[in-house]
């Protein structure tokens, strides 16, 4: 890929990993919402939620951190 798709496709990972933390912020918080409103289940989904979007966030950030080491 050329230095602009290169640049283009980190943004691109950079601010879904942003979002991915909001989202794994978001259903944390709802989570113990649920928990403590002993919304068992849903509290469970939310945070299978939360762990994927962690994962995810943590995917993205160290592909960007891979693709910086590699063009230095």
């Amino acid at each position: 890929m050329s230095d602009s798709r290169d640049a283009l496709h980190t943004e691109t990972d950079a601010a879904t990993a942003s979002l991915a933390d909001y989202i794994a912020d978001m259903a944390r918080e709802l989570a113990t919402m649920a928990e403590r409103s002993e919304l068992t289940m849903l509290a469970y989904f939310l945070n299978l939620a939360r762990v994927e979007a962690e994962a995810k966030a943590r995917e993205l950030s160290a592909s960007d951190v891979a693709e910086a080491r590699g063009r230095a």
